[in-house]
């Protein structure tokens, strides 16, 4: 896939590799996965390096080898996390029937079951602590900009059926990604189950709206 090869952090996987690079493939990996955790239980702001290394189980020589600095390792990370984010995502997509995907609009919960990974815990904690921290801004915006384009172009892929309505198509995305997250951030205050499954089923029928051109467009200056 274009989209998620575009994604795909430097050094994971390497063509034509040999046992030194695969070995040294592996071991950023591992350095990424403990990266993950670290931010999922102990947030941006407990998440050193020494942390991950512990994780990871490798000393701190062999993870400034891989990463020399911090902000090179969270950049890493980063690009680590989108890309896991939208392989597991589409993946699941691709997974579905077509009735699945287009009458029972399964992909909405399938969005919605992905807010819930561990992946998707650490990039909030990473664009949370980037509202305050200039230096982490500075990486993680231009790449989460880049990722929302990406995201467009493989959704818009694996959902054929939006092709010719790029507007409602874009529209729908957004108010998807807009109310979903922040069902998210309400989850704990807002704790009936049913409560957050009507927002979920709302969501999914107004988005089914815009795609059958039963819901027009709203007008703008």
């Amino acid at each position: 896939m274009r989209g998620l090869a575009e994604l795909e952090p430097e050094g994971l996987a390497p063509e034509g590799a040999g046992w030194q690079q695969r070995k040294s493939a592996q071991t950023r990996i591992a350095i990424l996965e403990a990266a993950i955790d670290c931010l999922e239980k102990h947030g941006y702001a407990r998440t050193t390096t020494q942390l991950i290394a512990q994780v990871a189980e490798i000393s701190r020589g062999a993870m400034l080898h891989h990463y020399a600095t911090k902000q090179e390792l969270i950049s890493s990370v980063i690009d680590y996390t989108m890309y896991k984010r939208m392989e597991q995502f589409i993946a699941r997509i691709n997974a579905l029937s077509e009735a699945e995907r287009v009458k029972e609009h399964a992909g909405i919960e399938l969005y919605w079951q992905s807010l819930l990974t561990r992946e998707f815990t650490a990039y909030l904690e990473l664009m949370l602590a980037s509202r305050t921290d200039d230096e982490l801004r500075s990486i993680f915006l231009p790449k989460a900009r880049h990722y929302d384009r990406v995201e467009r172009q493989e959704i818009m892929r694996v959902f054929p059926e939006w092709a010719d309505k790029k507007k409602e198509f874009n529209l729908a995305m957004d108010f998807c990604i807009a109310t979903m997250e922040g069902l998210l951030l309400n989850r704990d205050i807002w704790d009936d189950l049913k409560r957050r499954r009507m927002l979920r089923e709302f969501v999914s029928r107004t988005i089914l709206m815009l795609r059958d051109s039963q819901l027009p467009l709203p007008k703008t200056k």
